[in-house]
């Protein structure tokens, strides 16, 4: 026997139906965040699980099961890296790592968590136990809202990424579709993941996670923060927050108002239909972070599935390279909001604005490429003058050599002073210092240029998605137009509260 589930029973009238008895529909929470180890568990992987509760407290969902596996569990053992700015590295250490080599991590402590009400610590052990245990309670037309904040890796399959759990476990995208099989397909499943490579995950509404073998008939959808071949922002030991730039951060705050600093936030109410969408905050990342990130979701990975366009046997297609003025047409509110944005971000003007971002993109590579080429140089001459500072330096003390031997944590206490001179008097510390300098300079430019090149690959991006959604009709079946459709009103809910849902009852037997 099978229950028929009907969504939005409301707006379609739906509940005229006969014999149908209301059920109450519950939301629930699924937080899996967290390094794979000490040196991998910043502390704003912490921030962003405190940041969500923060946001369920003012959505008034505190009452709503929330599960949080995060990295190791209620262990007490320091976990956790940060920056203490109490704690200020001494110029004689912070000299020595720049001339050894040792310069990561330098500044870092650690503690252990602040994560309260936490299930567990994040391992495969434990997710099974949540979805054979938990997961398997859910019922049709219950709502499991998954985040996601930790590493992510693309291992050797890039079409099949995996995130980190601790103790540098992995959980390939595979393997988590296959549990996510174990909830009943009418449960409403919706992802926020924010790994890297974590756009593979996208492949989620496909079945067995591979898009050759068709689109599961799950209710699931997901909102990523990168593409699945590119790393993505965010992870820091830096504990102000002001400073956090990452996909969740902006994907929260436009869904609650504020940013993690309780800034008020403009609702990016793009279809004017007064409240905020997964994917109009979604949208509104893709327009305002400033970040390396190519954001997507679960309906761009379907119409690259099954959408196209380019036919020799079908006229008509339209492309990413149409007219402005005909994908302003073809596209959502949401699209177009997002059109006009970036094209005023970018400089874009006229009707060939998919052409010239991809000419600007590509002569933002060319210049980033200058400046690498440059950087490189500089790192040759950088690492000459430090190879001979510290050639000198183990002339006076030998036991530098090796930064464990005994003495050199004596003579770094009795000595400070005298081998900070020493560095500061060698004939080669005043270029090393303006190398040094200069190859920040041309780091943090690279860096400008690749967030520019960034936003071009981001409207390519969403020309190609209006071309794509545009063509459906002629290339696909109105059964994977159904799907699409329903795909993208899953993309359009809301993070509101439990809401009642109609299921009709079993066919008599």
């Amino acid at each position: 026997m099978s229950k028929k589930w009907l969504s939005g029973v409301a707006t379609f009238g739906l509940f005229l139906l006969p014999l149908a008895s209301p059920v109450l529909a519950a939301d629930h929470f699924l937080t899996i965040g967290g390094g794979y180890s000490p040196h991998g568990n910043q502390v704003s992987l912490e921030k962003n699980v405190l940041f969500f509760q923060t946001l369920l407290g003012k959505l008034n969902l505190t009452g709503s099961p929330h599960d949080i596996y995060f990295s190791d569990g209620d262990s007490p053992q320091r976990d956790l890296q940060f920056v203490d700015p109490t704690h200020a590295v001494p110029k004689v250490n912070r000299l020595l790592a720049q001339l050894f080599g040792k310069e990561d991590d330098l500044d870092a402590s650690f503690r252990t968590h602040q994560v309260s009400g936490i299930r567990g610590g994040s391992s495969p052990e434990n997710l099974d136990r949540w979805f054979d245990e938990v997961g398997k309670t859910l019922k049709a037309g219950d709502r499991l809202v998954i985040y996601l904040t930790g590493h992510g890796g693309k291992g050797q399959d890039i079409q099949n990424p995996h995130f980190f759990m601790w103790q540098k476990r992995q959980w390939p995208m595979k393997d988590f579709v296959t549990r996510l099989d174990k909830l009943d397909p009418q449960v409403r499943v919706v992802l926020v993941m924010v790994q890297c490579y974590s756009g593979g995950f996208a492949n989620c509404i496909f079945n067995e996670g591979d898009s050759k073998k068709g689109v599961t008939g799950a209710n699931r959808c997901g909102f990523y923060a990168t593409v699945h071949n590119r790393p993505a922002a965010g992870c820091t030991p830096d504990i102000d927050e002001e400073n956090y730039q990452e996909y969740s951060s902006s994907f929260w705050s436009a869904i609650c108002g504020q940013t993690r600093t309780g800034q008020p936030v403009a609702p990016p109410d793009y279809d004017g239909d007064g409240q905020v969408s997964f994917a109009e905050a979604h949208a509104y990342t893709v327009l305002t972070s400033n970040t390396i990130d190519i954001p997507v979701k679960t309906s761009d990975a379907f119409l690259r599935a099954v959408s196209k366009t380019k036919d020799d046997n079908i006229a008509d297609l339209v492309t990413s390279d149409a007219s402005y003025d005909t994908l302003e047409q073809l596209a959502t509110p949401v699209e177009r909001s997002l059109l006009h944005g970036l094209s005023d971000v970018l400089e874009l003007s006229g009707t060939e604005r998919t052409k010239a971002a991809r000419e600007l993109a590509t002569n933002l590579e060319k210049q980033r490429g200058a400046v690498n080429n440059e950087k490189k140089k500089l790192m040759g001459a950088y690492n000459g003058s430090r190879q001979a500072i510290a050639e000198a330096l183990k002339l006076r003390w030998p036991e530098l050599e090796n930064p464990w031997h005994p003495q050199v944590t004596e003579d770094i206490h009795r000595e400070s002073q005298q081998i900070v001179a020493a560095i500061e008097a060698h004939p080669k510390f005043s270029d090393f210092s303006k190398l040094h300098d200069q190859i920040e300079e041309r780091s943090t430019k690279s860096l400008d240029l690749e967030r520019r090149w960034v936003k071009c690959q981001r409207f390519v991006h969403l020309t190609e998605n209006i071309a794509l959604a545009a063509n459906l009709a002629k290339v696909a079946t109105q059964e994977l137009q159904d799907r699409y459709k329903a795909l993208v009103e899953s993309e359009a809910g809301t993070l509101c509260g439990p809401e009642a849902v109609t299921v009709a009852p079993d066919p008599a037997p």
